[in-house]
Protein backbone atom coordinates (compact mmCIF):
# COMPACT_ATOMS: atom_id res chain seq x y z
CA UNK A 1 0.00 0.00 0.00
CA UNK A 2 1.36 3.35 -1.00
CA UNK A 3 0.17 6.75 0.08
CA UNK A 4 1.69 10.07 -0.89
CA UNK A 5 4.97 8.48 -1.96
CA UNK A 6 5.57 6.45 1.21
CA UNK A 7 5.68 2.72 1.26
CA UNK A 8 3.47 1.84 4.23
CA UNK A 9 4.71 -1.74 4.37
CA UNK A 10 8.33 -0.73 5.06
CA UNK A 11 8.96 0.43 8.62
CA UNK A 12 10.01 4.04 8.72
CA UNK A 13 12.37 5.23 11.41
CA UNK A 14 11.69 8.81 12.37
CA UNK A 15 14.12 10.84 14.40
CA UNK A 16 12.82 12.00 17.69
CA UNK A 17 13.26 15.78 17.81
CA UNK A 18 14.39 15.80 21.43
CA UNK A 19 17.06 13.13 20.86
CA UNK A 20 18.34 15.12 17.86
CA UNK A 21 18.47 18.32 19.95
CA UNK A 22 20.33 16.50 22.74
CA UNK A 23 22.92 15.13 20.32
CA UNK A 24 23.65 18.63 18.98
CA UNK A 25 23.30 20.49 22.30
CA UNK A 26 25.62 18.32 24.38
CA UNK A 27 28.84 19.28 22.55
CA UNK A 28 27.69 22.91 22.34
CA UNK A 29 26.91 23.08 26.04
CA UNK A 30 30.23 21.46 26.95
CA UNK A 31 32.10 23.92 24.76
CA UNK A 32 30.22 26.86 26.27
CA UNK A 33 31.00 25.69 29.81
CA UNK A 34 34.68 25.24 29.02
CA UNK A 35 34.81 28.71 27.45
CA UNK A 36 33.07 30.29 30.45
CA UNK A 37 35.42 28.58 32.91
CA UNK A 38 38.50 29.66 30.99
CA UNK A 39 37.24 33.26 30.84
CA UNK A 40 36.43 33.23 34.56
CA UNK A 41 39.89 31.95 35.45
CA UNK A 42 41.56 34.53 33.22
CA UNK A 43 39.59 37.48 34.62
CA UNK A 44 39.14 36.41 38.26
CA UNK A 45 41.61 38.96 39.71
CA UNK A 46 40.13 42.01 37.93
CA UNK A 47 36.63 41.00 39.07
CA UNK A 48 37.74 41.02 42.71
CA UNK A 49 39.19 44.50 42.31
CA UNK A 50 36.05 45.67 40.57
CA UNK A 51 33.82 44.20 43.27
CA UNK A 52 35.83 45.98 45.97
CA UNK A 53 35.62 49.30 44.15
CA UNK A 54 31.90 48.82 43.58
CA UNK A 55 31.36 48.00 47.27
CA UNK A 56 33.07 51.21 48.30
CA UNK A 57 30.76 53.18 46.00
CA UNK A 58 27.59 51.27 46.76
CA UNK A 59 24.33 53.19 47.12
CA UNK A 60 24.27 52.13 50.76
CA UNK A 61 27.47 54.06 51.45
CA UNK A 62 25.79 57.19 50.06
CA UNK A 63 22.80 56.86 52.34
CA UNK A 64 24.24 56.24 55.76
CA UNK A 65 27.51 55.96 57.61
CA UNK A 66 26.22 52.75 59.22
CA UNK A 67 26.57 49.82 56.83
CA UNK A 68 23.58 47.72 55.83
CA UNK A 69 25.06 44.78 57.70
CA UNK A 70 25.38 46.81 60.90
CA UNK A 71 21.83 48.15 60.51
CA UNK A 72 20.36 44.67 60.14
CA UNK A 73 22.29 42.98 62.94
CA UNK A 74 20.26 42.94 66.15
CA UNK A 75 21.66 44.93 69.03
CA UNK A 76 22.43 42.96 72.15
CA UNK A 77 19.84 43.29 74.88
CA UNK A 78 20.51 46.54 76.68
CA UNK A 79 22.54 48.08 73.83
CA UNK A 80 21.18 51.42 72.77
CA UNK A 81 22.30 53.39 69.75
CA UNK A 82 21.40 56.61 67.94
CA UNK A 83 22.41 57.29 64.36
CA UNK A 84 21.66 59.34 61.27
CA UNK A 85 20.19 57.16 58.55
CA UNK A 86 20.87 59.36 55.51
CA UNK A 87 23.77 61.58 56.58
CA UNK A 88 27.39 60.68 57.11
CA UNK A 89 30.50 62.49 58.21
CA UNK A 90 31.86 64.70 55.43
CA UNK A 91 28.62 65.02 53.44
CA UNK A 92 28.04 68.17 51.39
CA UNK A 93 24.42 69.33 51.32
CA UNK A 94 22.32 72.31 50.26
CA UNK A 95 19.83 73.87 52.65
CA UNK A 96 17.16 72.97 53.31
CA UNK A 97 18.07 69.27 53.58
CA UNK A 98 16.41 66.20 55.02
CA UNK A 99 17.82 64.45 58.12
CA UNK A 100 16.54 60.99 59.01
CA UNK A 101 17.49 59.52 62.38
CA UNK A 102 16.86 56.32 64.32
CA UNK A 103 17.27 54.78 67.75
CA UNK A 104 17.81 51.13 68.63
CA UNK A 105 17.12 49.59 72.00
CA UNK A 106 14.48 52.16 72.98
CA UNK A 107 11.12 53.33 71.74
CA UNK A 108 10.14 56.71 70.34
CA UNK A 109 7.21 58.47 72.02
CA UNK A 110 5.89 62.02 71.89
CA UNK A 111 6.34 64.26 74.93
CA UNK A 112 2.55 64.48 75.37
CA UNK A 113 2.42 60.73 76.04
CA UNK A 114 4.03 61.43 79.41
CA UNK A 115 6.59 59.26 81.15
CA UNK A 116 6.73 55.85 79.47
CA UNK A 117 9.54 53.53 80.55
CA UNK A 118 12.11 52.86 77.80
CA UNK A 119 10.91 55.63 75.48
CA UNK A 120 11.94 59.14 74.59
CA UNK A 121 12.35 61.53 71.71
CA UNK A 122 15.16 62.81 69.50
CA UNK A 123 17.17 66.02 69.70
CA UNK A 124 19.85 67.29 67.34
CA UNK A 125 22.72 69.33 68.73
CA UNK A 126 24.07 71.66 66.05
CA UNK A 127 27.65 72.94 66.39
CA UNK A 128 27.77 71.89 70.06
CA UNK A 129 29.59 69.27 72.06
CA UNK A 130 27.73 67.16 74.59
CA UNK A 131 26.21 69.21 77.42
CA UNK A 132 28.40 69.36 80.52
CA UNK A 133 25.48 68.60 82.85
CA UNK A 134 23.54 65.72 81.37
CA UNK A 135 21.00 65.83 84.22
CA UNK A 136 19.56 69.17 83.06
CA UNK A 137 16.90 69.38 80.34
CA UNK A 138 18.10 70.19 76.83
CA UNK A 139 17.39 73.90 76.21
CA UNK A 140 15.33 75.32 73.35
CA UNK A 141 16.45 77.75 70.60
CA UNK A 142 14.55 80.95 70.00
CA UNK A 143 11.78 80.48 67.43
CA UNK A 144 12.75 81.08 63.78
CA UNK A 145 16.42 81.61 64.65
CA UNK A 146 18.33 80.46 61.58
CA UNK A 147 21.86 81.79 62.11
CA UNK A 148 22.44 80.44 65.61
CA UNK A 149 20.57 77.17 65.77
CA UNK A 150 21.93 74.78 68.38
CA UNK A 151 19.07 72.62 69.68
CA UNK A 152 16.40 70.92 67.63
CA UNK A 153 13.68 69.14 69.60
CA UNK A 154 11.47 66.47 68.10
CA UNK A 155 8.95 66.18 70.92
CA UNK A 156 6.17 64.92 68.65
CA UNK A 157 8.11 61.70 68.13
CA UNK A 158 9.51 62.65 64.72
CA UNK A 159 12.23 60.49 63.18
CA UNK A 160 13.09 62.87 60.35
CA UNK A 161 13.22 66.60 59.77
CA UNK A 162 14.11 69.21 57.22
CA UNK A 163 17.00 71.32 58.48
CA UNK A 164 17.74 74.78 57.14
CA UNK A 165 21.28 75.75 58.14
CA UNK A 166 23.37 78.65 56.87
CA UNK A 167 26.25 77.87 54.47
CA UNK A 168 29.45 76.60 56.06
CA UNK A 169 30.71 73.70 58.14
CA UNK A 170 28.40 72.33 60.84
CA UNK A 171 28.52 69.48 63.31
CA UNK A 172 25.47 67.39 64.13
CA UNK A 173 24.92 65.00 67.03
CA UNK A 174 21.78 63.18 68.10
CA UNK A 175 20.70 62.93 71.73
CA UNK A 176 17.78 60.97 73.11
CA UNK A 177 15.80 62.36 76.05
CA UNK A 178 12.76 61.59 78.16
CA UNK A 179 9.46 63.49 78.15
CA UNK A 180 11.00 66.27 80.30
CA UNK A 181 13.90 66.69 77.83
CA UNK A 182 16.43 65.26 80.29
CA UNK A 183 18.90 63.21 78.21
CA UNK A 184 19.42 59.51 78.59
CA UNK A 185 23.04 58.48 78.35
CA UNK A 186 22.56 57.90 74.61
CA UNK A 187 24.15 60.05 71.91
CA UNK A 188 25.22 59.45 68.32
CA UNK A 189 28.69 60.01 66.96
CA UNK A 190 29.26 63.60 65.96
CA UNK A 191 29.26 64.10 62.19
CA UNK A 192 30.50 67.08 60.23
CA UNK A 193 28.66 68.33 57.16
CA UNK A 194 29.28 71.20 54.77
CA UNK A 195 26.28 73.26 53.76
CA UNK A 196 26.93 74.65 50.29
CA UNK A 197 25.83 78.19 49.35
Amino acid sequence: MREKGYDMTTPITLLNKSSMARSFAAPSLTAALMLALSLTAATEEPKKATAASIASKSPDSNICSVSALDRTLPFAVGDKALYFVNLRDGDKVRSPFRAVFAVSGMGVAPVQAGPIEGTGHHHILIDLSLPPDIKKPIPFDKPDEKLHQHYKHFGKGETEAVLDLPPGHHTLRLMFADNTHVPYYIASKEIGIDVLP
